[in-house]
């Protein structure tokens, strides 16, 4: 099983990625979105035992694929932040480390999560409502009107399987002629179940690869 796979999309090379990212080798961006940074602590604040380790594993994971693809630009999709409250002291000491340590620009297409989040100037983030970029359009929810192909998140989305008498889910990347949903970045999310609609297809995401997916 392949752990990357390369699509041609408006003429341009993208670089799907098993760890839920998307590289754009020509610009060298990453695309990646829903991290929901803090909400581990956040739950735990609100009673529910979440391990860090949780957190842990997101934030190596993401080092390893800017690491990889030697990224100078990450792009997040929406959703960077959990909650305004999660911004705790510790929290922000941690990604201020984890961003000196990783440097690249981060720009941060803002979610709904982020919508009352004053980030810290330590994060170094550059804050947009929506971005255009050649014939590409970037937005935390999808768009009905901008014609552009778009790259968004927000839906986390995901599949049914079914192997036997048992079932499971996985995240997805969902394409159309117009669109790429991304899947949530964070491991400590759910998310929505797609359909496959003709002309679309899917990339799902497993522990080892990807599974390309396409309607008939």
């Amino acid at each position: 099983m392949d752990q990357s796979l390369s699509l041609t999309i408006k003429d341009e090379e993208f670089i799907f990625d098993y760890r839920r990212a998307i590289f754009w080798p020509k610009k060298q961006v990453l695309l990646t979105t829903d991290l929901h940074w803090g909400k581990t602590d956040y739950f735990q604040k609100h009673g529910i035992a979440v391990p860090d380790k949780v957190f842990d594993e997101d934030l190596n994971r993401l080092a390893k694929v800017i690491s990889d693809y030697q990224v100078k630009t990450m792009v997040v999709l929406g959703d960077l932040i959990h909650h305004e409250k999660s911004l705790s002291p510790e929290l922000i000491e941690r990604i201020a480390s984890f961003r000196e340590n990783n440097p690249c620009e981060l720009i941060l297409i803002k979610g709904n999560h982020d919508r009352y989040t004053v980030f810290p100037e330590s994060w170094g983030i550059v804050e947009e409502q929506e971005m255009t970029v050649g014939d590409f359009f970037f937005t935390h929810e999808y768009q009905e009107k901008n014609k552009k192909f778009q790259f968004s998140g927000h839906i986390h989305p995901m599949m049914k399987f079914k192997s036997g008498s048992d079932s499971f889910r996985l995240p997805i990347f969902m394409l159309s002629h117009k669109s790429c949903l991304v899947p949530a970045f964070s491991h400590l999310t759910g998310g929505q179940d797609m359909k496959l609609k003709p002309k679309q297809k899917a990339i799902a995401v497993t522990d080892d690869g990807l599974m390309p997916l396409e309607s008939s």
